[in-house]
């Protein structure tokens, strides 16, 4: 296992599920990252992330989230980078097979859909979640 990505939250809700909801403050998160300066997700709100069957953790208990880098940069790549390829190649590829722009724009739309509704139904409850309570 690569370096490990690592916020620390606080838990603000637990439904009957047992569902837990960790709230990690931005530039509490953000301070290691060296893309800060570059990225404004810093400039929001506070990052919120359900946790499923969190049995362990109640209202108010801080907890210590990690990711793989390894993970996190795949998963940026499955999310930002793939679905921008798919739209400039199914652009490109209706635009040069149908010379309609009503069908290029069509093409363009409906690949990442695709490729996101398909995505979805492949990790169906599939999550990996890592935390660790430290209080």
């Amino acid at each position: 296992m690569g370096q490990m990505l690592k916020h620390t939250g606080v838990v603000i809700h637990v439904d009957e599920q047992k569902n837990a909801t960790v709230e990690v403050m931005r530039e509490h998160a953000c301070t290691g990252c060296g893309e800060k300066s570059a990225c404004t997700m810093s400039d929001g709100n506070n990052v919120r992330i359900t946790f499923k069957n969190a049995r362990e953790l109640s209202k108010g208990d801080h907890v210590e989230i990690a990711i793989d880098t390894g993970n996190f940069m795949r998963s940026l790549l499955t999310v930002y980078a793939a679905p921008l390829a798919l739209m400039l190649i199914a652009g490109v590829t209706a635009d040069s097979v149908q010379n309609n722009q009503l069908i290029t724009a069509a093409a363009t739309l409906t690949a990442p859909a695709v490729y996101f509704l398909l995505l979805r139904l492949r990790n169906r409850g599939r999550a990996v979640q890592t935390y660790r309570k430290i209080n």
